[in-house]
Order: C-alpha cells, then sequence, then structure tokens
C-alpha cells in the first residue's frame, strides 16, 4: 500500500483538492467561504469511499490532513449551484458531513497512531458549530413567529439549515463507529453535544424549517432548502428538532451500549437481542470517567422523557412522520436509560424505567409504533432478567396486551417471545399456565352454536406426550372485550400466534406438543376465522417440533381437507393448502420433510383405492380428483426445494410413491390438457421436472416387468374405461393406433403416465430422461415399446419448440444423448440415435459447443479404448470408463461383438452430424477440434 501514496492516481487525486486547501477559511466581516465545484466534491466522495481500505499509516495520515479542514467547515461551506447538487440523497451537508466523519474515524480506527488528531478533528469540527450558534443574533429566535426566515434574514436561515444537516450527518457517522472512542472521549463529545443541542437551538431549528416550508420568496437558496425539505419529509425524516434529536439519541444508544455489550457483539446484533441472552451484565470495572458518563446518559434520558411526556398533547396533532420520528427518539431514549440501569443501578433505578414501559405498553397509538413497541416489549423481558422483582407484574401485563390489543404480526411476535422469556425465569408451570390462559380467551361461552370447520366428534386427540397437563378449572382470567367481528377476528389471530410464538420460543418438545394440542382442541369450538388461524399456525409449531406432532398435524389436514372438498369449503381449503405449502418450505430437518412427502405422495396414492370406497360412482372419482389436485402445489413447492433424499430402503420407497402418485394421478384424469386449472398445470410441471422416471431401475435386468404388478395401475379398470383410455392415447399417439388397441388396461394407463411426466419434463428443457424407460423388459420389441417410441419423438419435438433459443442447454441435453448412443442395451441405443439426430439437424447449434462436441469425441475415444481392452485382455475386461475432459461415462455391455458394431455404427453416424455442421459453421467447428486436438497433445 505504500506504494500507492506516490501512484498517479493518487497524487492525482490530492492534487485536485488540494489547492482549495488554502481557500478553506472564512473571509473578513463573516463572509462564506468559496464554493466547492463539482469535481472538488466528486474527489473528496471518492477519496473518503477509499479511507476504510487504506493499510499503510503515511497514506493515512496524509490523507487525514486533506479530509480534516473540509470536515471543519462542512457546516459553514457554500457549494456551487449545480444539477449534481439535487441529485445527492438526503442532501449535499448531511451526506458530504457523514462521509467525512466516517472515513476519518475509520482512518484513526484502523490507525492507532493517528487516534489522538483524529479525536482533536472531531471535536475541533463541533467547537466550530457551538462558535456558529453562540455567534448567531438570538434576540426573539426564542419567541414564536409567523416567519423566522424574515426575522433572522435568509442568509442566517440557510446557515442555520447546513448547520442542522451537517450535524445529521455528523451523528450518524458517530453513532456507527462510537467503539473508537475511549470512556473519556464520549463523555467530552456527548458533553460537547449537549451544549450545542440546546432548547434555544432546536426551537429555532424548528422555527427555520418550518418558515422555509410556507415562505413566499424568490430566494434561490430558499427555494433550494424547501426542495430539500419535501425530499426528507417524502423518505419519512421531516427537517427539524426532531430529527436531530434523533440523532442525537442514537449517539447515547451507541455509547450506553458499549457499557453493557461488548463490541463484537454489537457489530453482529442489537443490543437488546444480546441482552436477551445475556444471563449477567459485563464485568467491567468502572472508573470515574464511566460512572460520570453514565450519569450524564442518565440524566439526558430523563430528562427527554419529560419533554416527550410535556409535548405529548401536541404530538397528537402533529403529522404522521412527526409522531413517528417522536416514537423512534422514546425508543432510543428507552434503550439509553435501560443501558444505564444495567451498568450502574444506583445511577439509573429499574423503579423510573418501569412506568415509562407500562405508560407506553398501555397507549395503543404508541405501540402501532413497530420499533417502539419491539423496544418496550423487549425491555421488558431484559429488565425481569436483570431485576427478577417485576417478572410477575410482566407475566401478567404481556398477555392482557396480547389480547386487547390491536396490533398483529411482528408486534405480536415480540410481545409472545418476551411473554415466553419472563415466563421461563419463573417456571415452568409459569410458561403452562400463559398457555392455557391465552387458548381459554379462544373458548367460545356458546360452543354448541359455535360454527367451525369440524364438529366436537370429529376433532383430532391431543399428542400422547402432553396428556400429562391439564387446564385449569378456572379458566382464563383475560377477557376479551371487541366491539365488533372484525376486532374479534384480529384479536383471536393475535391470540393463535402469540401461542405459537411462545411455544417456539421455549424450544422445547413438550411445550411445543401442549401448545398443538390447546390450539386443535378449539378447532370448532369459535368461527371458521379462528378455525383458519388455528390451521395456518399450527404449521409453524410443527416445523420446531417433532415427527409425532408433524405426523398427527398432517392426519388432521387430511381429514379437514376431504371434509371442505365435500362441503367446497374454498376458505378453509386455500388455509390448509397455505399451511401445507408452509410446511414444505420451511421443514429444514431432513428426516422431518421425508416424512412430510411421504405422507403427501401416500395420500395422493391413497385417493381413489378400493378400501377407501367400495363404490365406483362417477361423483366419487371426481371427489378423489378434487383432493388429488388439493395436494399438487404442496407437493410441487416440497421437491422443488432439492433436499436431498437419505440413501438406502427409504429413498426407493419414496420412488416408489412417486411413481404410483402419477399413476394414480392419470387415472383420475389430471393432465395438462384436461380442464383443470393453470395453476396446478404448474404444480404438475415442477412435480415432473423433479421425479424419477416412472420406471424401477432395480428392475432393468430381468425378465418380468412391474407395469402387470403395478395395482394402482389397475384402479377403474373396466370396459367402458378401458375403451375412454385407449380413445384418448390414441388422440395423443395417433401413429400407434393399432399398438394402441391391443395393450391392457395397466399399459395403457403406464404410458398415459409416461407421456405427461416427460411432455412436462420437455417443456421445462428436459429431453433426457425419456431414455431410461427403455431399459423396462417389457418396452423392447412389443407394441408398447413401439408407444414408447412415439412417445420420446413427442418429447423431442416438445423440447425444440421450447428450447430453440438456448443452444447451449440443448448442447449439455445432447452430450447426455450421445451417452445414450453407447449404452449396454440395444434399444436404448437406436432411441438414443434417433433423439441426437433430431436434436443435431433441427438445432445445428448444439452441436458447435464444447460439451457436446467435446462429449462426442471422448465418447469415440472410449469406444475405441473398450474394443482395444477386449482385444490386448480378453479375460479381464472394463466395463465402466470415465472421460474427465467431456464429463461423460459409459457402462458397456460384456459382449465384445456389440461393442465393436456399437463403435462401427456410432463413429459413421458422427461422421454425417460432425461433416453436416461443419459446413453450416465451419469456424466455430474447426476452433473446438484445434482446442480438442490441442488438449489431447498435453
Amino acid at each position: 500500500m505504500r506504494d500507492q501514496a506516490n501512484s498517479p492516481d493518487f497524487i492525482k487525486l490530492c492534487n485536485i483538492v488540494s489547492p482549495s486547501l488554502s481557500n478553506l477559511k472564512l473571509q473578513h466581516r463573516g463572509q462564506d467561504v468559496l464554493p466547492l465545484t463539482v469535481s472538488e466534491l466528486e474527489v473528496l466522495f471518492a477519496l473518503c469511499k477509499a479511507a476504510p481500505s487504506l493499510a499503510d499509516v503515511t497514506i493515512a495520515r496524509s490523507l487525514l490532513n486533506q479530509l480534516g479542514p473540509y470536515l471543519l467547515n462542512t457546516h459553514v461551506q457554500a457549494i456551487a449551484i449545480s444539477p449534481f447538487v439535487r441529485s445527492i440523497e438526503p442532501s449535499l451537508w448531511e451526506l458530504l458531513s457523514f462521509s467525512l466523519a466516517y472515513a476519518i474515524i475509520a482512518l484513526g480506527l484502523k490507525h492507532p497512531p493517528l487516534h489522538l488528531q483524529v479525536f482533536e478533528c472531531t471535536c475541533h469540527y463541533l467547537q466550530k458549530c457551538l462558535e456558529v450558534i453562540k455567534a448567531a443574533p438570538v434576540g426573539g429566535l426564542a419567541d414564536e413567529s409567523e416567519d423566522l426566515v424574515k426575522t433572522i434574514g435568509i442568509d442566517q436561515a440557510v446557515k442555520t439549515a447546513a448547520l442542522s444537516t451537517s450535524l445529521l450527518g455528523f451523528l450518524d457517522a458517530a453513532s456507527r463507529l462510537t467503539h473508537f472512542f475511549s470512556v473519556s472521549e464520549r463523555l467530552h463529545l456527548v458533553d460537547l453535544l449537549r451544549n450545542i443541542l440546546t432548547e434555544q437551538f432546536m426551537v429555532i431549528v424548528e422555527g427555520v424549517f418550518s418558515s422555509m416550508r410556507t415562505a413566499n420568496t424568490p430566494s434561490n437558496d430558499i427555494l433550494l432548502w424547501r426542495y430539500f425539505s419535501r425530499r426528507y419529509a417524502a423518505s419519512g425524516r421531516p427537517l427539524g428538532a426532531m430529527l436531530l434529536q434523533q440523532g442525537f439519541l442514537k449517539l447515547l444508544v451507541s455509547c450506553s451500549s458499549l457499557d453493557v455489550v461488548d463490541k463484537e457483539s454489537l457489530q453482529r446484533s442489537d443490543t437488546l437481542d444480546v441482552l436477551l441472552l445475556q444471563q449477567q451484565s459485563l464485568d467491567i470495572r468502572q472508573s470515574h470517567q464511566s460512572i460520570a458518563l453514565l450519569e450524564l446518559l442518565a440524566d439526558i434520558a430523563v430528562d427527554e422523557m419529560h419533554l416527550l411526556e410535556d409535548g405529548a398533547d401536541y404530538l397528537r396533532l402533529a403529522s404522521s412522520w412527526q409522531q413517528r420520528l417522536a416514537f423512534s427518539v422514546k425508543a432510543h431514549t428507552l434503550i439509553t436509560y435501560l443501558n444505564c440501569m444495567i451498568a450502574n443501578e444506583e445511577i439509573a433505578e429499574a423503579d423510573i424505567l418501569v412506568p415509562w414501559l407500562e405508560e407506553t405498553i398501555a397507549d395503543a397509538v404508541q405501540m402501532s409504533h413497530e420499533e417502539l413497541a419491539s423496544v418496550t416489549l423487549r425491555s421488558m423481558a431484559i429488565v425481569s432478567r436483570f431485576s427478577p422483582s417485576f417478572a410477575t407484574s410482566f407475566s401478567r401485563l404481556l398477555p392482557r396486551f396480547i389480547v386487547q390489543s390491536t396490533v398483529n404480526g411482528e408486534t405480536i411476535d415480540a410481545a409472545a417471545r418476551s411473554l415466553a422469556s419472563i415466563l421461563q425465569l419463573l417456571s415452568q408451570d409459569a410458561v403452562i399456565t400463559g398457555l392455557y390462559s391465552l387458548g381459554n380467551v379462544l373458548s367460545n361461552s356458546n360452543t354448541d352454536h359455535a360454527v367451525g370447520v369440524l364438529g366436537k366428534d370429529s376433532l383430532l386427540n391431543p399428542p400422547r406426550n402432553a396428556g400429562r397437563y391439564h387446564p385449569h378449572a378456572n379458566g382464563s382470567a383475560i377477557s376479551l372485550d371487541v366491539k365488533c367481528d372484525d376486532d374479534a377476528a384480529a384479536a383471536y389471530g393475535n391470540i393463535v400466534r402469540a401461542i405459537v410464538a411462545v411455544a417456539n420460543s421455549c424450544d422445547d418438545d413438550k411445550i411445543t406438543a401442549l401448545a398443538l394440542s390447546i390450539l386443535l382442541q378449539k378447532l370448532g369450538r369459535v368461527n371458521i376465522t379462528v378455525d383458519n388461524y388455528i390451521i395456518r399456525e399450527a404449521a409453524r409449531l410443527v416445523v420446531r417440533g417433532g415427527p409425532v406432532e408433524l405426523k398427527s398435524l398432517l392426519k388432521l389436514y387430511g381429514r379437514i381437507s376431504h371434509d371442505c372438498v365435500v362441503q367446497r369449503n374454498l376458505i378453509m381449503l386455500e388455509a390448509v393448502k397455505r399451511a401445507r405449502i408452509f410446511l414444505a418450505k420451511n421443514l429444514n430437518d431432513a428426516t422431518l420433510m421425508e416424512e412430510y412427502r411421504k405422507n403427501l405422495l401416500e395420500t395422493i396414492v391413497s385417493k381413489g383405492d378400493v378400501h377407501e370406497s367400495d363404490n365406483t360412482h362417477e361423483a366419487d372419482v371426481e371427489l378423489a380428483g378434487r383432493e388429488i389436485t388439493e395436494l399438487l402445489a404442496p407437493l410441487a413447492v416440497s421437491v422443488s426445494c432439492q433436499r436431498p433424499f437419505p440413501d438406502g430402503e427409504a429413498h426407493e420407497d419414496i420412488l416408489r410413491l412417486q411413481r404410483e402418485a402419477w399413476f394414480n394421478i392419470v387415472v383420475h384424469g389430471i393432465t395438462p390438457y384436461a380442464s383443470i386449472d393453470q395453476q396446478f398445470i404448474s404444480a404438475l410441471r415442477s412435480i415432473a421436472v423433479n421425479t424419477k422416471p416412472l420406471i424401477a431401475h432395480d428392475r432393468a435386468d430381468q425378465y418380468e416387468s412391474e407395469i402387470e404388478l403395478n395395482t394402482v395401475l389397475r384402479r377403474g379398470m373396466n370396459p367402458p374405461h378401458t375403451a375412454e383410455q385407449k380413445k384418448r392415447l390414441i388422440s395423443l399417439l395417433p401413429k400407434c393406433e393399432s399398438e394402441i388397441r391391443s395393450l391392457s388396461y395397466p399399459k395403457l394407463m403406464f404410458l398415459h403416465a409416461a407421456y405427461v411426466v416427460e411432455i412436462l419434463r420437455a417443456e421445462a428443457g428436459d429431453c433426457t430422461k425419456v431414455l431410461s424407460y427403455f431399459l423396462d423388459p417389457s418396452l423392447n420389441n412389443s407394441a408398447m415399446g413401439n408407444c414408447m417410441v412415439a412417445i420420446s419423438d413427442e418429447v423431442m419435438k416438445t423440447s425444440l419448440r421450447c428450447q430453440r433459443e438456448f443452444p447451449s442447454t440443448v448442447a449439455e441435453q445432447l452430450a447426455q444423448i450421445l451417452t445414450g448412443c453407447c449404452h449396454r442395451i440395444r434399444r436404448v441405443q437406436v432411441v438414443a440415435f434417433s433423439c441426437a439426430e433430431k436434436l443435431i439437424y433441427a438445432m445445428p447449434s448444439c452441436l458447435c459447443q464444447r460439451k457436446s462436441l467435446f462429449a462426442l469425441l471422448e465418447l469415440l475415444s472410449m469406444m475405441w479404448t473398450s474394443c482395444l481392452d477386449c482385444e490386448i485382455d480378453e479375460y479381464d475386461w472394463k466395463s465402466g470408463y470415465f472421460s474427465e475432459r467431456g464429463k461423460v461415462s459409459i457402462e458397456l455391455s460384456d459382449d465384445f461383438e456389440l461393442r465393436k458394431s456399437t463403435l462401427s455404427y456410432f463413429y459413421k453416424r458422427a461422421k454425417e452430424w460432425v461433416t453436416s455442421v461443419i459446413n453450416i459453421a465451419p469456424l466455430d467447428v474447426k476452433g473446438l477440434l484445434q482446442v480438442q486436438r490441442r488438449t489431447v497433445l498435453e
């Protein structure tokens, strides 16, 4: 890095900004500094961005000397008028001050020898800001005025605005790198800022920006600041005193956090999150300066809280953005005082903090602000951890807030997590009591007339391992008082969500089973809205649970789905489908995911089984089909997650279920060309892409096919249905009409299923799996084999139609098909040659790719090597060959004559293919051939 100091680029950048250093001094009689040009600004931003990466202290000192003078005058720096100024967000003065301060502090943080110089630079900047404030005219400024700009003058108003935004940038940079400053330096820094941000200055700032927004003056400076004011307001940060207070309190939070949390943890997580996991405060030896800093921070927090309380009535009439800023300031104030309390209870007492928290949680308007609500709720849990005497009162307060508040979403989750943390501090019995208290609120007093999705007789029994917990006879001590059905629905949703969040926060299998039992017992007790909430939220519980809870819930989902399909209850069907999709996305445990996939596949296979219903009426077939379609979307999400299956018998069981599920899907007429919704077609396509071919690979060397033995393929077998299936298949494969008419019903259904799966796979861009079907013995030299050849032709047509613009993808598939040309089974070779020829002649560019052409040449080399091995060592033959260059492998037959004939025919066709492609694209092919030759020689 030392060479960079003498590099031309570095010297050039320094020369651009160095001439201006002599101009960065105030002119006599209070005139502005000379304006910065656009080129200087661009160089400054570039140097600031590069500062944290400098490793050489000499370069860092040089850059610090360059940037320091600019920071000192940022608040009074004039800027040359340019459209570039308006394009900088949020404003040039804030961004420039932030960039300079962050770069300078970062230099001091990375290079300890520069620490003192950096600290002096930051203090000098604040001292100059304080001098500007003291030098400003103060007469009558604190009084209310209709137009403060006219009162103090345009120049002074512009200076105040620039100073305010410059301070915003500095505060942001300092709060991010607070760990650079020592305790004494933080104390000095906070004291300086407190002297700057006085009440009088805040009144002036608020009046200036208020007047600028309404002033009727042709001044370009006022118009520019009005533009910035609108931009700040549009971003949710209206310029004014409250925005400065927010920046100041952020710095106080950073300063106080360093006394209770180590800086490494602060860089990874939020202060409150670290404290929630921290059992006790850090054992930091507090010096006199540290105690003085904590006292100062606590005093500022108390004063700020009093100011917010005094202006509470005014804030209710202010704009929504002003309210949000005030709530953000209050959140930072609470964190600051909480940190001081944890660091030293003698300086900040919990008896002062707790009433603030209780007052905040009792105000629905304040709790609607997510940041303030989250801080308040987490602070309660932290206070309970460090001052256990308050845990009991908070454990009663939080359930009431969850039940009676109108908030939802993340705030309820935060409340539930805090409640779980507090209850765990008390005892496990307290957790159980809390869950039952929330669950009993869901009970409707008039259960006989409750309109739920399930009746009492059809409710699922609770899990066995939750049976030793019993609800309290007195019921819940919390009452739900709502004025309309919408409020009741929101409240019920919050309660269900809270139960789930509490159980998940405990991370205990028994608590999870208990919470699931409580929720499932409430199904059908209140109304369909509550049932909807329970069905969806129960899935969040099972994700953290075990196999027993998952099986119980999936069984419940199956019963609900069946009842809703019969009743055509679309609302509950949608709830069950969303819950199943959530499970498919969030079950990270391999065992649970395998169990879930297996359940989905088994459920699909079981629909329409003879054991499920003895009659075969058309209505029953349609009902089973509708139930199957409800499982397609969850199954599609599950197989798209691409989580690997475990090896062994379980894997083979899943593959068997996949085949049988597709057979049953086709048996019930759920195909892309049937009258089903497009969403089901998309799900079918996704399942097909992630499905293995519909044959059992372990039967490839056996004479008996699995097709005739599979009972799923026989479902619905009767003469009318057989005739109908033949008619459908003939319409898909008209060239095989004579062969189709001679096929049995199981073979018809197998071919139909294979056609559906492979056509859907081809539409997604994969045409290579069709070769695997010819491993089945029933497809060799038979009517069924001819039909499968026709299906392969249709697959190739579909694939070419959908992939004409992706020759590289087709080249990868061509490489796999060329591997099939060397297969040990003759029937596979014939089909592979046919498919390869169709691809090459329809899209010659696919053979001009490195992947496909190298694979072709390497396959020829391996086939020639295999024949040579037969001649050299007749008794020690080798069946498998792999090429590292072509990334292809082949398994050959032990029939040496078949190897020779395969090589001869493969060479003949390869020569034709390459010759035809060379005539079309000679340069591309010849270039690849030269690369291949050079690679072989090397």
